[in-house]
């Protein structure tokens, strides 16, 4: 009868073994987004990020504004504890029943020790000792299990403790960018443009608020190394009518020039000096005066934060509406098309 006993013992607490073992290896809640509510025009995106969709180079991000939020009076490390609660809501209570059945298996294994001890010693001669050996090592088989199962389920929770840290680390990081790209919008209307007025190659200075207000120009500025400059032209200039229609203008900014040589460049009127023909374009604004250089570092910065140094070598592209908001920040190839329409329709709305 006790060895039958000794075998329902063993059974069930190989049971719950099985079942402690699943639930402490199932796939836990996806964390929450880092970019969740922060504003999404405020954020870069590379091409490989997943919110691009299927078949644009350019990684981008909405306009919507972020939606503030009440401030919660709990302490952070709470607040941070009750996170990861939410994402394992069970670990707590399998971390008790490892304990408490342990903790059983542990009383039961020195129940019996003492048993097979009496045994062996004579003073217990009704008790079989082969069966005292197998409750014992069912007894503290049973601790060793569960106290494994609690260290990787302890594990785990530190794992995702951390995960959930750096999550809000570098949300409240994207939010301090998000506020510096927001206080930029207002600096670049003061910064200067060259822009081209007639077919002669007649060009006239202007600051970029004054061609959103007066001439509702749109804006997209290309900022990166002269060859990402270079091809971020050459495709705009299959589209050039769009440009045209549309009232879009396209601001190169090379990185690797210094300010002087980009002022000093030919204007393509005399024998020898001319430009490309895709930087002559009546849709291409040259950047000019001060200001340029601390506002391209800085978006250059916040794009290698939020997608590393790789942003330097393919560039960045800010898109501005009409109206001064900036509507896509993104790092690679424009998508031209699907700019324009977008600005058309920023118009409409």
């Amino acid at each position: 009868q006790k060895l039958t006993m000794g075998k329902v013992t063993g059974s069930f607490l190989t049971l719950l073994a099985l079942v402690g073992t699943s639930a402490a290896f199932a796939p836990t809640a996806p964390l929450p987004a880092v970019s969740k509510d922060v504003s999404s025009s405020t954020c870069f995106f590379s091409p490989s990020a997943p919110r691009l969709p299927s078949g644009s180079a350019l990684a981008m991000s909405g306009s919507d504004e972020s939606t503030p939020k009440k401030k919660s009076g709990l302490d952070e490390n709470v607040r941070n504890r009750l996170v990861t609660e939410s994402i394992a809501p069970w670990r707590t209570l399998r971390l008790f029943l490892y304990f408490a059945l342990g903790s059983g298996a542990f009383i039961g294994g020195m129940i019996t020790l003492s048993g097979t001890m009496a045994a062996l010693s004579g003073a217990r001669p009704d008790l079989d000792v082969n069966t005292e050996y197998y409750n014992l090592a069912v007894d503290f088989g049973a601790v060793v299990f569960f106290a494994l199962f609690a260290k990787l389920d302890l594990d785990k929770q530190a794992e995702l403790e951390e995960g959930v840290l750096e999550r809000i680390e570098k949300k409240k990081e994207f939010k301090k960018i998000a506020k510096g790209m927001r206080e930029r919008e207002q600096l670049l209307g003061t910064l200067g443009l060259e822009i081209q007025v007639s077919a002669n190659g007649d060009t006239r200075e202007a600051t970029v608020r004054e061609l959103q207000q007066a001439a509702k120009q749109h804006m997209i500025l290309v900022a990166g190394p002269k060859k990402a400059c270079r091809d971020a032209l050459i495709g705009a200039n299959l589209l050039k009518m769009d440009f045209a229609m549309s009232n879009v203008l396209v601001v190169p900014y090379e990185t690797d020039v210094d300010s002087l040589d980009i002022q000093s460049k030919p204007t393509g009127t005399g024998f020898g000096d001319g430009r490309p023909m895709y930087e002559t374009q009546s849709y291409v604004a040259r950047p000019i005066g001060d200001g340029w250089d601390d506002y391209v570092a800085k978006e250059l910065n916040d794009a290698v934060v939020q997608n590393g140094e790789k942003a330097k070598e393919e560039g960045i592209a800010v898109v501005v509406a009409n109206d001064g908001k900036v509507m896509r920040r993104g790092v690679g190839k424009v998508p031209w098309r699907q700019m324009v329409e977008e600005l058309e329709a920023s118009v409409q709305a």
